[in-house]
């Protein structure tokens, strides 16, 4: 860990200005990866042999001027040269808080528990290749007595237009971003917006979603409008691939057909819908509709897979560098720690993945890279 937490400072340190704004990066960086509990100023600061360091740190995270977003673009890079992405997930996720004083800090519907709780609402953007996943960027949604801060995301819908924007400067070549729109008001609408603006996606839909079945009905009255679980049960019925899941459990059945969103004009390119079954007695567990072309359906399958090693991520590894645990009131310093928190991720998931031998580092100090 300790050689690849040096290679990963010496590359997206060199964003800092300051000589002393790369020592407190790495002192944070260092307390992140090694205190115990839960990552606070002071526990950050005691972990790194330096309590009296602590305002200090404070200081440099919540009332310092440096900049978040080129650092999290060289995160980005950094994690590409250790095998290009397969595809970019936007994750929601809901940090559960017990006071009211961290900012952003509200009631909200969480995506996690699928119930009110009280706490942050935030969407992450991870880095996903074949050997790691890790968190790139973030947006916090505030609202209620937060919004009025002139650098708030004003809603979800922005906040996800953000992550994309994102995506579309530091995916080079282009690759998907997978994105779950379960549980949004005006679901449709936003499904609508993010297909049809030519951006590579993954959408998770719920399965009543309306959609129209590329294909015309059997009376030859047009194209069929239903819930999409109905038309995949249709086009489970007539054809279906089983993946072997192993372990003594039940295969997975999936299919993928051609469809339109309802209302869609001909002109505009047709998608793809994938249904995915742990039980065929029952409707599809997940529906998925992307705009990528000639995507085999064992290539979609994977990738949405991919957003399941962002989740488990997030509850794990994310949990043990401290993704939670900021308290400031700062937005600037909620997004100063999550930025060096990702990093402190990023520094896991690599060493985890050189210690499962997938070699994403050669000799020496040079990375080597991996064919996705």
């Amino acid at each position: 860990m300790e050689d690849i937490a040096t290679q990963l400072c010496a590359v997206l340190f060199t964003e800092f200005r300051r000589y002393d704004q790369r020592i407190q990066a790495r002192q944070y960086l260092d307390g992140l990866l090694s205190a115990e509990g839960r990552k606070s100023i002071a526990n950050i600061a005691s972990a790194v042999g330096a309590p009296r360091d602590a305002q200090r740190l404070h200081h440099f995270v919540s009332s310092s001027r440096w900049e978040w977003t080129p650092l999290r673009r060289a995160l980005a890079r950094f994690l590409q040269t250790t095998g290009p992405a397969s595809a970019w997930v936007l994750k929601p996720v809901s940090i559960r808080k017990t006071g009211e004083h961290s900012v952003g800090v509200g009631r909200h519907f969480s995506p996690d528990t699928r119930q009110l709780v009280n706490g942050q609402q935030a969407y992450g953007m991870w880095f996903a290749s074949p050997s790691v996943t890790a968190p790139v960027s973030w947006r916090l949604r505030l609202t209620g007595r937060w919004s009025d801060d002139a650098a708030a995301d004003t809603g979800r819908y922005d906040t996800v237009t953000g992550l994309l924007d994102d995506v579309r400067r530091w995916s080079d070549p282009p690759r998907p971003a997978l994105l779950d729109v379960r549980g949004v008001p005006e679901e449709e609408g936003l499904v609508t917006r993010r297909l049809e603006a030519g951006f590579p996606l993954v959408v998770r839909i719920g399965g009543r979603m309306r959609i129209a079945a590329e294909h015309p009905t059997s009376g030859g009255h047009g194209p069929c409008v239903a819930p999409a679980q109905r038309i995949l049960d249709r086009a489970l019925r007539s054809r279906h691939t089983r993946s072997p899941t192993g372990g003594g459990r039940p295969d997975t059945a999936f299919v993928t057909t051609p469809v339109r969103l309802a209302g869609q004009g001909p002109g505009r390119g047709p998608l793809t819908a994938l249904g995915v079954w742990h039980d065929l007695r029952h409707p599809p567990s997940q529906v998925w509709l992307t705009n990528v072309p000639a995507l085999s359906a064992p290539a979609l399958l994977n990738l949405t897979r991919l957003s399941g090693r962002a989740e488990q991520g997030w509850r794990t590894l994310g949990e043990a560098v401290g993704l939670r645990d900021f308290e400031g009131r700062s937005l600037e310093g909620w997004h100063r720690h999550m930025t060096l928190a990702s990093c402190a991720y990023a520094i896991s998931a690599l060493t985890a993945a050189d210690a499962a031998g997938q070699s994403v580092y050669g000799s020496g100090s040079k990375v080597c890279g991996l064919s996705a």
